[in-house]
């Protein structure tokens, strides 16, 4: 799809700031009449009469003004930044005004009167990418960075923005073009053979190519619980310190505690960072036999919290013996990822591997103290052994696969180049391997945005907040 297919003749608006109470909002404006508009609404409190435009990327202290009624709307900071040298590639303007409710809404509103559109979700994105100032990887990682919830996720962002995505998927490209160039070299001499020495080479290419590519496609499931996180139930029979391991790991008094089992009828939920991995937990309702309407109603949301849940926490007391409810709470285990802890270790763990189910596997087992906070380090380092397989791709800053479109396109890239090494070892003719290059090609480019649709784009930057 050619970039200009979108329209971006309009001037849009819109408040690129959070909502609500604050010193500043900034107003942003972005289109072939910013600068036009800018000089309607602003005036500059040290200009001098006749002055010339506005310099670029110069801040400017006024007054923004309705042109209408000569009102004044507030005392604001303004910027002008002349195409190509802004965020968009085109004219743009930032207007930074008090922040609150009111004095942005009416200097939004004073810029729609005079015909400037509210911009859509991710808009002002979208027209970078449309103006060759970012690929569609980079356009992505905008939204990463606002959205990131750990470190890790917003390292893995900032990479992605400066291009170490695209610079991987580049390298990919040039490597099936070299290969497309030779191959297509022999579709004017259709009746000779592809020389046996250059074919091993080719195959050697292809085979080191799509390596390459299920390297990269290796570090999806890391990147994905990274970006998007995990949902995580605690899950135990009452009493045995759910609530108290909620409290520890988020290091702060969360859930009501108490010796009185029961306690927890409801289900709470948190989100924490477990070693760059943002976990949502949700503290569910002790699992025993019950009479009691209300406590019976919170044991069955527990347990559908526990079939929802990509990660169990199995809470189980390892100063006393196993009874009924904890084996019920562990048959609810089974076939799920789970830590299992053994938690009031301060009161000596008397609950041995011999005693416990198969389903529990050594390498998964916690001795955790509630009361003292001991066993948390450890923890951490469980869960993120267990998500991630053992895998650090991370560890060394290199770049790793955090969405699902970018492994999508990778995999129809790697079936068409293993196409192509069978039609090859077949001796099949150069058009028909050339066609497999093509496709693996174009999904490459679905990656970075040289090859896409407008249905694509706009899911894609319908996701973005309206202001970025």
């Amino acid at each position: 799809m050619g970039r200009q297919r979108i329209s971006n003749e309009d001037t849009i608006a819109a408040i690129a700031t959070p909502p609500g109470n604050g010193g500043i909002a900034v107003i942003r404006i972005s289109g072939p009449k910013s600068s036009e508009i800018l000089e309607l609404i602003f005036k500059p409190v040290q200009r001098k009469a006749g002055a010339g435009a506005l310099e670029s990327h110069r801040l400017y202290h006024g007054h923004a003004v309705n042109p209408s009624t000569g009102e004044i709307a507030d005392e604001v900071l303004c910027v002008l930044m002349r195409s190509p040298n802004s965020y968009t590639g085109e004219d743009a303007v930032e207007i930074h005004s008090h922040g609150g409710h009111l004095v942005p809404k009416r200097i939004l509103e004073i810029l729609f009167s005079l015909g400037v559109r509210p911009a859509n979700p991710g808009e002002f994105s979208l027209r970078a990418f449309l103006n060759g100032k970012m690929d569609l990887a980079q356009a992505e990682a905008v939204s990463d960075i606002i959205n990131a919830r750990t470190e890790e996720g917003l390292k893995q962002a900032e990479l992605q923005l400066e291009g170490a995505l695209s610079q991987k998927i580049a390298a990919f490209k040039e490597l099936t073009l070299d290969i497309l160039a030779e191959i297509e070299a022999q579709v004017d001499f259709p009746e000779d053979e592809i020389d046996p020495a250059a074919k091993e080479v080719i195959a050697s290419g292809i085979n080191n190519l799509i390596s390459g590519i299920h390297s990269l496609l290796d570090t999806y499931e890391e990147g994905r619980i990274i970006k998007h996180g995990v949902k995580t139930a605690i899950l135990g029979k009452p009493n045995v310190g759910k609530s108290s391991l909620l409290n520890m790991l988020l290091m702060k008094e969360r859930a009501i505690v108490s010796p009185l089992p029961g306690t927890t009828r409801d289900f709470i939920e948190e989100s924490i960072d477990v070693r760059g991995i943002p976990l949502v937990l949700i503290d569910t309702a002790g699992i025993r036999k019950t009479y009691d309407e209300i406590e019976h109603e919170g044991v069955r949301l527990a347990k559908k919290k526990a079939e929802e849940a990509e990660l169990l926490l199995v809470v189980l007391d390892g100063s006393v013996a196993l009874d009924s409810d904890d084996m019920e709470v562990l048959q609810g285990a089974a076939g799920k990822s789970a830590i299992f802890i053994l938690n009031k270790s301060d009161k000596g763990i008397k609950l041995t591997l011999g005693a416990l189910p198969s389903i529990v596997h050594p390498d998964r087992i916690v001795h955790t103290s509630a009361k003292l906070g001991s066993g948390t380090e450890e923890l951490k380092d469980s869960i993120r052994g267990l998500l991630t397989g053992g895998n650090t791709h991370t560890d060394g800053g290199e770049i790793i696969l955090t969405e699902l479109r970018h492994k999508l396109a990778l995999e129809k890239a790697a079936h068409g180049l293993t196409s192509f090494l069978k039609l090859l070892e077949n001796g099949d003719s150069p058009e028909f391997l050339a066609i497999e290059l093509r496709a693996a090609l174009d999904s490459l480019g679905e990656i970075t945005g040289e090859v896409t649709t407008e249905d694509i784009l706009g899911r894609i930057f319908s996701k973005f907040c309206i202001g970025k």
